[in-house]
């Protein structure tokens, strides 16, 4: 089945908290594709696929780059925050796996992330304490922060060595004002972090070498001038005569402005911000695609996470511990285990959920239909179901469908909501969010291997039957189901 036979343009977003396998969704339909389009996020967003029994970590580059050698174009468009260096590294990592990038593009307007911004990101989350909120320390924020502020530079600026001269220079004085009230060794230890090549651009006495940093970035303006495009136009140029597909980034309830506030990205997440940051608007979007997991979900960092398992327990050890913790710790841990916790660790140990930038453990839950009804807002009702093999061998699977609030009267707008009260879609404010309790309906799992199965029909009557609850419960209408991380192993519905 072709999901490209009645429509032009696809866009993929995902409906949770990201790192729902939206790459390996993206790689898929890629085949059909003539013009890939990552259209949002930066480094922050790791983007794994399966390619000739390795997996790849896209974090910057589109998903669709496997298919480079079919001549498609993949884009990296304006809406894009980018680290000339991970984009640079990811270059050579995809060219040694023998793909030549030859039909890349990155947009000339798109974001330019300097290493001012890298330190100010580490520095400020490294002195938050109790008010971290989890950002990977990217400088992903303080990029788009400082594009809104009119303190930022383009891609593009890598081209004119005296431009980005002077703009670089205004930068750095803007970001020295703002480090002064940190501790000046905790600015000199993230000057000396591997992601700015551990301490070329420190200066002992003006904190960043504006010299340094304006040398190594027309370094980069070399090696990625014959990129460098403009995007915008080309894509706008295309629709309608090619097939595009758009390649979100994150998930829906991290968007900057819709998700759980703070404890967002710094960027939409939704369909109308990944056409904007691929230069077209929501209208060109025939279809929209959101992607979620069957029949759990998983959070990166910190926030309100109604579902987790074991809580706040959990919470503080993803904040706290590594992969390699939670294999010599819990070792013999199981998905039946009667211990939430344990439970979960063995749920993400299942599902590989640690972060593909970072390495960090995802925190794990069940499936919470209340937040797939509020990101449904801004995506669906078409989705693809991911990553159902993970369950696999649960005795038990549950999903939250509604909430009981249990928290202190709160006035949100014309309403005050009063302990009892109850939610069949979240409010995603984070304030009444980690005070909701969530309700859940129990099912038995399908206790067998999905390996070899290729169409709906044939899935085990258990698991079908939770792929029913789930659509009659969120109004949604399944295209994809995904049982495992290869190409071949995918439902088309």
């Amino acid at each position: 089945m072709n999901i490209f036979d009645n429509v032009d343009t696809i866009a993929v977003t995902c409906l949770q908290f990201g790192d729902t396998g939206k790459g390996k969704v993206v790689d898929l339909l890629a085949e059909r594709a003539d013009i890939i389009v990552r259209g949002t996020g930066g480094a922050n967003a790791g983007h794994s696929i399966n390619c000739k029994g390795q997996t790849l970590i896209c974090h910057l580059i589109p998903s669709g780059i496997l298919h480079d050698a079919a001549g498609k174009i993949n884009i990296v468009g304006s809406g894009v925050a980018v680290d000339p260096k991970r984009f640079c590294d990811e270059l050579d990592l995809l060219q040694a796996q023998g793909i030549e990038c030859k039909h890349l593009m990155l947009a000339l307007n798109a974001k330019l992330t300097l290493p001012t911004q890298i330190v100010r990101d580490r520095v400020k989350e490294s002195s938050a304490g109790k008010t971290k909120i989890g950002t990977t320390g990217r400088g992903i924020g303080p990029t788009y922060g400082d594009h809104a502020t009119r303190d930022g530079l383009f891609i593009n600026d890598l081209l004119n060595p005296d431009i980005l001269a002077a703009k670089v220079k205004e930068n750095v004085a803007h970001s020295v004002r703002f480090l002064r009230s940190f501790d000046p060794e905790v600015v000199k230890k993230a000057l000396h972090h591997p992601d700015l090549s551990n301490g070329i651009f420190y200066h002992s006495e003006k904190m960043f070498d504006v010299d340094a940093i304006v040398q190594k970035y027309v370094e980069y303006g070399k090696i990625l001038a014959c990129f460098i495009r403009d995007t915008d136009r080309f894509v706008q140029q295309n629709v309608g005569v090619r097939r595009i597909l758009l390649e979100g980034a994150n998930g829906a309830l991290l968007d900057v402005d819709y998700g759980t506030y703070p404890y967002v990205t710094s960027t939409g997440c939704t369909v109308d911000s990944l056409a904007k940051g691929a230069g077209l608007n929501r209208s060109h979007v025939d279809l929209a695609l959101g992607v979620f997991k069957g029949f759990y979900e998983t959070r990166v960092g910190e926030g309100p996470m109604p579902t987790e398992f074991g809580g706040e327990v959990s919470a503080e050890w993803c904040r706290e511990h590594k992969r390699e913790d939670e294999e010599a710790k819990y070792a013999g841990v199981t998905v039946n285990d009667p211990d939430e916790f344990r439970q979960g660790v063995a749920i993400r140990r299942a599902g590989n959920e640690y972060g593909a930038t970072t390495g960090r453990p995802r925190r794990t839950g069940w499936l919470d239909v209340p937040l797939l009804r509020y990101a449904l807002i801004w995506g669906g009702p078409d989705v693809a179901l991911t990553k159902l093999d993970v369950l696999n061998d649960c005795a038990e699977i549950k999903v939250c469908t509604s909430y009981k609030y249990v928290g202190p009267d709160y006035r949100f707008g014309d309403q005050t909501l009063q302990k009892g009260n109850w939610f069949r879609s979240a409010i995603p404010t984070a304030e009444v969010l980690k005070h909701c309790e969530p309700v859940y309906t129990s099912f038995p799992g399908w206790k067998t291997s999905l390996k070899g199965i290729t169409k709906f029909g044939d899935l085990p009557n258990k698991a079908k039957d939770l792929v029913s609850f789930v659509v009659h419960k969120a109004h949604v209408q399944p295209r994809i189901i995904s049982i495992g991380a290869d190409r071949a192993e995918t439902i088309f519905v």
